[in-house]
């Protein structure tokens, strides 16, 4: 009996040792601590960004270090931004670096860390924080994208859509002296003349973007910044909040600019989706972007759309926004997409996206700060279930004080896994709206790729026919790279 109990004790420790000894799975990020997860996440490629404001993407400790060197004020009652002279009650903003508590509140004030900030809701602190930063210089635009950049760079991710408006108040005012016509038609022709008369002065707005980024960057210095490797693409922002005739003179402008600079690739509309001018124009707003764009076939569409709850808009207006933003306007990429089950029809209007290819922007900080929606409350797993594309992305990372890296460590947190993720970073590439074939013949699978290509995935050089492909697909090239540092990365990790 003894002899008995000493052989099982020793098998049995033999089997415990041997389950012990059993390698864990490396891309296992359940099996992570939430710590080790942040890491390996960081170091993932991640293909890019597709829905980043630059407006948004400064840290507020950035926006008061370009207050303090431009000699900006502090309004403390207000605690945002604003013009000189700082005169009292103004302070200079230079104050709060000797003022502790004046810096920790103006952090406060610009960003979304503190629940409860002001007694104002996480939608209320994050869509009125751009009010309180808006006295910075228009000039740090270009520094705003060489930061953007750079922390795409540092995160291992080398291309990113970025949100602007060009031209801004000029095609305002075109639309403004033109007036409502009623007629998208007749409206088209009457600012067609002003409006491209525009567009020399949008591309010379973005070199000057670009140049200030690249030189902020040491971009043409022998140790030029890794953010100089990053491919930068931009989407025209027009704003659903002003009167309907300059809302279609900002979109009329963008889809003239699309066509004459390659670096401009799509439409967008932006604000607050529930506030009341949003809500009224909804419809109006999806058939001006659908007439204007010939439902994508012009210029191509990425919408915000259904960044809803119940807590922000009745029953009527959750019903139908993404639907027309995908059957009106032409939308192929959807923004948010967070009210998705409210929508009449729901199971129907998420088939009709998987087999059209309409893909997701997930913003995981974004919802859950602005809208409370997370965990089994976000419809990603829904979309992952039916085949519907989708990406995470950052939305506005300097408010939410977030970035790629965290939104794909807070999806793992959901119950996202690996495999999840490198499609998410594929799908960025895949539905983003660089020029040119892409890589892959059947995305979102990425089972096949271009003939061309097909043996040279993973290979930091093309041969010389994948070379020759790329040579004509700025997507395709995006998309080999990526693969490159991604079989670079898991070759690190196993």
């Amino acid at each position: 009996m003894k002899r008995f109990l000493g052989g099982l004790l020793a098998a049995c420790a033999l089997a415990i040792g041997g389950a012990e000894a059993q390698p864990r799975d490396p891309f296992d990020l359940q099996a992570m601590s939430g710590a080790e997860r942040t890491a390996f996440l960081r170091a993932m490629p991640k293909g890019g960004d597709l829905h980043l404001h630059l407006a948004g993407s400064a840290y507020p400790e950035t926006y008061l270090q370009w207050a303090i060197e431009d000699g900006v004020c502090i309004d403390p009652a207000a605690l945002s931004l604003a013009p000189p002279p700082c005169s009292a009650p103004l302070r200079p903003a230079s104050d709060a670096l000797s003022d502790n508590g004046l810096w920790s509140r103006m952090l406060d004030s610009l960003s979304t860390r503190q629940p409860g900030f002001a007694d104002r809701s996480g939608h209320d602190q994050f869509f009125t924080a751009f009010d309180r930063f808006g006295a910075t210089d228009p000039k740090r635009a270009g520094d705003m994208l060489a930061d953007v950049m750079q922390r795409m760079a540092i995160q291992n991710t080398w291309y990113v859509e970025v949100m602007v408006t060009p031209q801004s108040r000029e095609s305002r005012a075109v639309g403004r002296a033109i007036g409502w016509k009623g007629d998208m038609r007749a409206q088209a022709a009457a600012g067609r003349a002003q409006l491209e008369a525009l567009v020399p002065g949008a591309i010379a707005q973005t070199d000057a973007l670009e140049a200030r980024a690249r030189d902020v960057l040491g971009c043409a210095t022998p140790h030029p910044a890794a953010g100089c490797q990053v491919t930068v693409r931009y989407l025209v922002q027009s704003n659903r909040l002003v009167p309907l005739q300059e809302t279609f003179a900002q979109l009329q402008l963008g889809v003239a600019l699309i066509a004459r600079d390659h670096r401009w690739v799509g439409l967008q509309l932006v604000a607050p989706e529930d506030h009341p001018s949003a809500i009224r124009n909804y419809a109006a707003h999806m058939q001006m972007v659908g007439f204007l764009s010939d439902h994508g076939r012009k210029a191509r569409v990425a919408l915000h759309a259904g960044e809803l709850t119940p807590a922000f808009a009745t029953p009527g207006d959750l019903s139908f926004h993404i639907a027309s933003a995908v059957r009106d306007a032409g939308a192929s990429r959807i923004g948010h997409g967070v009210d998705l089950a409210y929508e009449d029809g729901a199971a129907g209007l998420v088939r009709e996206m998987a087999e059209r290819g309409v893909m997701v922007e997930v913003n995981l900080t974004s919802n859950a700060v602005i809208l409370g929606v997370s965990g089994d409350d976000h419809p990603w797993r829904w979309l992952r279930s039916a085949n519907v594309p989708f990406a995470l992305s950052t939305d506005d990372p300097g408010i939410s004080r977030s970035e790629l890296s965290q939104e794909y460590a807070r999806g793992a947190g959901e119950g996202m896994t690996y495999a999840d993720l490198r499609r998410s970073a594929r799908n960025a590439l895949a539905f983003s709206f660089l020029a040119g074939e892409s890589l892959w013949t059947d995305a979102p699978r990425y089972e096949r790729a271009t003939a061309a290509c097909a043996a040279d995935l993973g290979r930091p050089e093309p041969s010389r026919a994948c070379a020759a492909f790329l040579a004509r697909s700025d997507k395709a090239r995006e998309q080999f790279r990526f693969e490159a540092r991604l079989a670079a990365f898991e070759a690190s990790v196993r």
